[in-house]
């Protein structure tokens, strides 16, 4: 018996899902997914077989991504905006018994998800905490992505982790922006249905509605940017509890300018390797404060600025394909742990750049562009440099039409050694996102490959 199962039968009537057209009870949730599973099994589809979903934010997904698992198989949720290349990548490495999603692909068994609607009510497969749930691919900030396994243990051990800093129960309710393929999008999903609670599923991400809503639900998560765009929108109301802001770090001037707003604004850390979050501050925790693990964590970096490694019953064994870790994860961020064991991030570390034998760190450079007035956006990245082996540079994108590189690079002097001033500074209208909200910057890069600076 799964969450949305339990919730059937002691709360049939409580609001599950709330999509912007219509709010499905757990007992119309409940009658979909067992249907998912009779379709499922309609098709061939056996325990331990993957089965991968193109998701959308919207009910044929949400019931996919959870009919899979509930009949044993392994569902690997896929990004609709992935190129057919992309895609034909990910399903030679996992080969899936079954594609769902509205685009056949050559050479594979596919269904439309809507499809799951029309079968016939299933049982339930027994599982164990260390059968393989789901497989989520990274997003490949650091490389060719590759697909994370996560056990039902590990998705549980991080819902149980994340109700010690967010607790959560059947009045409460969740507005999911994040796109469900990403984990920390799933990760909403099951939080609530655990807790008997109410998820807001949005189709996208808009800011205007975005902002309206927030003063109707308990919490709410996002990445960065689009806490940028709501406020640059303008709050409406905020929720109950919290806002979580992870999937990149939040500089101090946002931080700040959403609390100005009235925001509950919650800065986390975690990523696909452990199930969602693993480190979370509270409302009323000043800006640059760092994040406490949650329990059951154990988070190392030292006291000075190192790799992060992370272990915990909600963090993966390994990737698809691969042999299982041994000892802590290597995350592949560096950061720092306080005097307090609170957890600060500094960034990717190969996003590090090293400049005439200096390590710069591009959060601290960013955080340092974003308290410049009249500065909406930033991001520092490094480029091939003979002399220096890399430059650096920044790209922003400012609500004071007449603020220039040159005088944001001024100011930037009084505060940052002289090695940590851009050498060149990039004016942008906006700043490319990937498709999980985080600055691409692959694409800054390319946008100002051609431009001399301000």
């Amino acid at each position: 018996m799964d969450h949305i199962d339990r919730w059937n039968i002691l709360e049939p009537d409580a609001a599950a899902v709330r999509l912007p057209d219509r709010t499905l009870d757990y007992r119309e949730l409940a009658t979909l997914v067992s249907r998912g599973g009779g379709a499922l099994h309609g098709y061939g589809v056996e325990s331990g077989d993957r089965v991968a979903v193109w998701v959308k934010n919207d009910l044929p997904s949400l019931v996919a991504l959870w009919a899979v698992p509930r009949i044993g198989a392994v569902v690997v949720p896929l990004s609709s905006r992935l190129s057919h290349r992309e895609v034909i990548a990910r399903l030679d490495l996992v080969e899936p018994a079954l594609v769902l999603g509205s685009d056949a692909l050559t050479g594979r068994t596919s269904h439309a998800t809507e499809s799951l609607f029309d079968g016939r009510p299933s049982m339930p497969a027994p599982h164990g905490p260390e059968d393989v749930h789901s497989i989520f691919f990274t997003s490949g900030s650091s490389g060719d992505p590759k697909g994370v396994r996560l056990t039902w243990g590990n998705h549980e051990s991080s819902a149980v982790a994340a109700a010690a800093a967010q607790p959560v129960g059947p009045d409460d309710s969740w507005l999911a922006v994040m796109p469900l393929y990403h984990v920390g999008g799933f990760a909403v999903t099951y939080r609530m249905f655990r807790s008997g609670g109410t998820v807001v599923l949005e189709p996208e991400f808009d800011a205007q509605r975005t902002a309206e809503q927030l003063a109707s639900v308990s919490y709410a998560s996002l990445v960065p940017a689009m806490l940028h765009a709501v406020l640059e929108h303008g709050v409406v109301g905020v929720p109950e509890k919290a806002v979580l802001v992870g999937g990149a770090p939040m500089t101090s001037s946002l931080h700040e300018r959403a609390r100005e707003f009235g925001l509950p604004v919650v800065p986390t850390y975690g990523m696909s390797e452990t199930a969602s979050q693993i480190a979370t501050a509270a409302p009323a925790d000043p800006p640059e404060s760092g994040a406490p693990p949650l329990p059951g964590v154990t988070i190392s970096a030292g006291e000075t600025v190192g790799p992060i490694l992370v272990d915990g019953p909600m963090v993966s064994s390994g990737y698809w394909g691969e042999p299982d870790r041994e000892g802590p994860f290597l995350t592949g961020d560096v950061g720092f742990v306080d005097a307090a064991g609170r957890l600060h991030v500094m960034g990717r570390a190969d996003d590090v750049i090293i400049s005439g034998g200096e390590n710069i760190h591009p959060a601290e450079i960013e955080a340092a562009i974003a308290g410049v007035d009249g500065v909406a956006g930033a991001v520092a990245f490094g480029v091939p440099d003979e002399t220096w082996g890399e430059r650096l540079e920044a790209a922003v994108v400012v609500s004071d039409p007449a603020l220039t590189g040159g005088a944001i690079a001024e100011e930037l002097r009084a505060g940052l050694a002289g090695f940590k001033v851009p050498k060149a500074i990039h004016i942008l209208d906006e700043l490319p996102l990937g498709p999980t909200g985080k600055v691409d910057r692959a694409a800054v890069r390319t946008l100002t490959s051609a431009d001399q600076g301000d």
